[in-house]
């Protein structure tokens, strides 16, 4: 870039250009932030019903049954 009369027109420009990379990483890392914790969340929940499932057959059963002629 050319330097306008000494104005110093390409530093702030590079500053700019900096900066505004600086804020893209930080909304880039925090959209990554919440993505993780929604499938930490969804874990937690996938884990209890695996426990439910393998302490009560039965009930597990029962209740996919129940939920599959709601939905039809």
């Amino acid at each position: 870039m050319v330097e306008l009369l000494g104005t110093g027109a390409e530093a702030e420009q590079i500053q700019v250009y900096e900066e505004a990379r600086s804020v893209l990483g930080s909304v880039v890392s925090q959209m990554i932030a919440v993505v993780r914790q929604i499938l930490s969340y969804v874990m937690a929940l996938t884990r209890q019903l695996m426990t439910y499932a393998g302490e009560h057959p039965l009930a597990m059963t029962l209740m996919v049954c129940n939920v599959m002629i709601w939905v039809s």
